[in-house]
């Protein structure tokens, strides 16, 4: 589908870099805004703006013109984040965005959730109809500013749709290039057990789920989708996965739960006197406990969606583009 007009927000971060690149290379019209700068040069063609979402009135112009969409603007990964931080972006600025888009005439919206809404699933695969327990402040804005995007999309008219992808991995994101380095430096230790299952992504497959949402037909609007990898996998084998591809070898130190609970609160104490992001914290034992995996057939069906990047293809790819392939 070629000269779709889109808007993409949260196009600094590292979702939204490559969505730019992504959809300018399949011959998208497309704009883009963050409250931050980009970090690395945007394609030719595409306007980048820098716009907090929370500022209506910058929002509104920057909206005028698109047909499409594709709401990636968060608060996530600062852990020092204010509660009023991750409220402001995550549930407020997301229903003025959708009231932005009706007013703007916009033809679809993709809002780009997380499946951190599901917390620890009890019983895995969970479909989109599954009990909702989001555990820290993140995951439970993220449920909410989905209530809060259905409740603007009824109220004005809105053709909204709802992705909510599992860990997406690629070259430049911050919690792959983490992994990868502890796992060189063998500095990488398990805590508690971790037998618990994680459901990675591609980015490039994200993305393709992305754009099938954004363009599939009216039958499917109001609808919440999956987009998940073609297969889960217990974590060790995941993290062994990335130790062979970076030529590591399989860690095997493991620390009990409650000393790394105890890590991950003085990091994160230290991390906000410090003013920097903590290298652990208290929710990184949600990557050690919680049990991550999803059914995607709604997406499979509806969509048409078809992740098929395996992991071990899906690590080599992202190192290759991160110019760090080893020999």
């Amino acid at each position: 589908m070629s000269e779709v007009r889109a808007l993409v927000t949260g196009a600094a971060g590292f979702i939204g870099q490559h969505c730019v690149r992504y959809l300018a290379a399949r011959g998208w019209r497309v704009s883009a805004l963050d409250v931050h700068a980009p970090t690395i040069p945007v394609p030719a063609g595409v306007q980048f703006q820098v716009v907090d979402l929370c500022d209506r009135a910058k929002l509104a112009r920057a909206l005028a013109g698109n047909e499409v969409v594709i709401n990636l603007a968060s608060v996530h990964l600062d852990v020092g984040a204010s509660e009023e931080k991750f409220a402001a972006v995550n549930i407020r600025a997301v229903g003025q965005l959708v009231e932005l888009c009706a007013a703007a005439g916009v033809r679809r919206l993709v809002h780009v959730s997380s499946v951190g809404v599901y917390g620890h699933v009890a019983q895995p695969p969970a479909a989109e109809d599954a009990p909702l327990n989001p555990i820290n402040t993140y995951e439970r804005t993220k449920r909410a500013g989905e209530a809060a995007a259905r409740a603007a999309a009824a109220q004005h008219g809105v053709d909204l749709i709802i992705v909510r992808p599992s860990w997406v991995y690629g070259a430049g994101c911050p919690r792959t290039e983490k992994l990868v380095g502890a796992l060189r430096r063998g500095r990488f230790f398990y805590i508690g057990p971790a037998k618990n299952l994680r459901h990675p992504i591609y980015i490039d497959d994200f993305l393709a789920g992305v754009v099938l949402a954004a363009t599939a037909g009216p039958e499917v609007s109001g609808k919440t989708f999956n987009l998940a990898g073609p297969e889960w996998l217990p974590l060790e084998q995941m993290v062994n996965t990335f130790a062979a591809a970076v030529g590591a070898p399989a860690p095997h130190r493991r620390i009990p739960r409650w000393l790394g609970l105890s890590l991950g609160w003085t990091a994160e104490l230290a991390g906000k006197l410090l003013r920097i992001d903590p290298p652990i914290s208290r929710r990184t034992l949600a990557f050690f406990e919680n049990d991550n995996a999803f059914d995607i057939s709604a997406a499979r069906r509806l969509l048409g969606f078809d992740p098929h990047t395996d992991l071990q293809s899906g690590v080599r790819r992202s190192l290759a583009a991160a110019g760090s392939q080893p020999a």
